[in-house]
């Protein structure tokens, strides 16, 4: 009897053995499985790639990936191309027309090419107004008509802005920009001499050369009536009649007699008194002539004009021709 209890026993033993064995890593009846711990693999960098068919790699749904915060592939997306800069604007090109025989305003020089105060300033203010400029010379009385034939696109050349009761060597169908030199008479004497009061009463008796025909003779006759006033055919003779004290004052172009006291035949007299701007008889000054459809190319020459006198370069290019500026 105690024998098939001991057997029992060691068949019991046995027995459980065998199913622990079966069961070992299996979940217990009733109880559930430990939830297991699924690792994501890293994200893939700039150039890693994921295998597409990793068995390993579990499959997010659009739900997880999410969540996460990770890209969502689209098909259809289309990558636009980043907008190309915008190309700069190409630089008009202007044709300047100008006399070439008007020194020291527009003249050649000894290699034939056009320079002077005109040429000069007119290359500064295609600069800035950002325009490619070519001069072009052309006979005084074929300047204008050659503009409104489209053969240019502005005169500068010392052209006179008309006044009221004053004609203009432009004629009709054009317009000015501003002055961009003044043009007024003034008196020149001997650096010697002590010159008079600038009026009427002081200069009565005093001899004065002008050139015969000219605005500053009539000027000079009107202004100052008790004055000798002496005509001489050009400029030029009056200044040497001044050396020579042939004349007390010459009356004339103010940059004229700049330029003329500036040089070594001048070197004898200086300018003296003011100015005399009545426009009258002088005019409004120098202007750039244009077509007359031509409104925004004046008013861009009439901002790049005052900005040029703002800087300064208007000055520094009117010292390489005369002694002071001329505006």
């Amino acid at each position: 009897m105690r024998f098939l209890l001991y057997l029992n026993l060691i068949a019991i033993v046995w027995l459980a053995g065998a199913l622990v064995q079966l069961y070992e890593g299996a979940p217990l009846p009733g109880r559930k499985a430990p939830a297991q711990t699924v690792e994501l693999p890293p994200e893939p960098g700039p150039t890693a790639a994921v295998a597409e068919t990793d068995p390993t790699v579990p499959l997010l749904t659009i739900e997880e990936m999410a969540a996460l915060g990770l890209p969502l592939a689209n098909p259809e997306r289309r990558v636009e191309p980043a907008p190309s800069a915008p190309a700069a604007p190409a630089r008009r090109s202007l044709v300047i027309l100008t006399e070439g025989d008007y020194p020291p305003f527009n003249y050649r020089g000894e290699d034939g090419r056009l320079q002077g105060f005109d040429v000069d300033l007119a290359l500064a203010l295609c600069e800035r107004i950002e325009a490619e400029c070519s001069l072009v010379a052309r006979p005084w009385r074929d300047l204008v008509s050659a503009l409104k034939r489209g053969e240019g696109d502005a005169v500068m050349a010392s052209m006179l802005i008309p006044a009221t009761g004053r004609g203009s060597a432009a004629g009709e169908g054009v317009i000015f920009t501003r002055g961009y030199y003044s043009a007024p008479g003034r008196f020149a004497a001997r650096r010697s001499d002590v010159p008079p009061a600038a009026t009427a009463a002081a200069l009565a008796g005093r001899r004065i050369g002008v050139q015969a025909g000219s605005v500053h003779q009539a000027f000079a006759a009107k202004r100052f009536p008790a004055a000798e006033l002496v005509a001489f055919p050009n400029p030029a003779e009056a200044e040497k009649a001044l050396g020579k004290g042939e004349v007390d004052l010459v009356f004339a172009d103010r940059n004229a007699l700049l330029r003329w006291v500036a040089g070594r035949e001048g070197a004898c007299c200086r300018l003296v008194g003011p100015d005399y701007g009545d426009p009258a008889y002088f005019g409004e000054g120098a202007g750039i002539v244009l077509r007359q459809e031509d409104e925004d190319l004046r008013d861009r020459l009439n901002a790049a004009l005052a900005a040029l006198l703002s800087d300064g370069t208007y000055a520094r290019i009117s010292m390489r021709y005369f002694s002071a500026s001329i505006f």
